[in-house]
């Protein structure tokens, strides 16, 4: 049975202020502090004397760092893509005979992840509609609000991927459903003759020539009981070679 264990998504909630249109005052406010914290990327560019975003205004550095948000998505992205895939080989491995909470988990995930990527398109969209932000400025947050909807289109994706491998289960355990009624009717039909023949010979007939007979019960016995076997094996075999098809077929697919 495999560990139940998937990426967790933390999100850090960023104030920026900048001031309009003198654009040359922004400010940030986050809770998270450290090497770690949201803008080491632009801190490493803003300590390089020959950087873009020293030679520019703050809405240039507002790109930057709403460029940087951005990128973040992308590894997200990637470790989602991953478990899913993981989880799809483990589970048609084992036939779906495990659960499916890896699966429900991961897709709250990205659903949670896509539910926050929302307002910020929304800023992105104000933003570039905004008469007070340069043109210049514009084109840049074009470009990041184009990667936005595109990795907002990607996490979207991988939810779909999630639905159908749970619908995709649910048709492997109506299959098992399936293939469990079929053998209890195989099994159920194997033994209607042998019911029906103890009602004839459980009447009280005056001439039953085979009970004379001393070879007649032990002969009509063994060879019932070899015709019940032969049609139990022939049904059970039948039974796994339309399973494996049906595993195979889905799995090409």
């Amino acid at each position: 049975k495999q560990k139940l264990s998937w990426p967790k998504v933390q999100v850090h909630l960023v104030n920026i202020f900048v001031n309009v249109p003198q654009n040359d005052t922004l400010i940030t406010f986050s809770r998270k502090t450290g090497k770690k914290h949201s803008w080491h990327r632009v801190q490493r560019e803003l300590q390089k004397s020959y950087s873009k975003l020293r030679q520019y205004d703050a809405q240039y550095l507002t790109y930057a760092l709403l460029d940087q948000v951005v990128d973040l998505i992308r590894p997200i992205t990637n470790t989602m893509r991953r478990e899913i895939a993981l989880e799809v080989e483990y589970l048609h491995k084992v036939r779906f005979h495990d659960s499916l909470e890896k699966v429900h988990a991961i897709r709250h995930e990205i659903e949670f992840v896509c539910r926050k990527i929302k307002p910020l398109k929304n800023v992105l969209s104000h933003a570039i509609q905004d008469e007070e932000i340069s043109p210049g400025a514009t084109v840049y947050l074009r470009d990041v609000l184009d990667n936005l909807e595109q990795e907002d289109e990607e996490l979207k994706q991988l939810v779909v991927e999630c639905q159908m491998l749970g619908a995709e289960a649910d048709k492997v355990k109506s299959k098992q459903m399936d293939r469990t009624l079929y053998t209890l009717t195989v099994v159920s039909t194997i033994f209607l003759p042998a019911q029906f023949l103890t009602g004839v010979w459980g009447m009280n007939f005056d001439h039953m020539p085979e009970l004379d007979n001393r070879w007649f019960y032990p002969g009509f016995f063994w060879a019932f009981t070899a015709f019940i076997m032969v049609t139990l094996l022939v049904a059970l075999n039948f039974g796994r070679v339309a399973e494996s098809a049906y595993y195979h077929r889905n799995k090409s697919r």
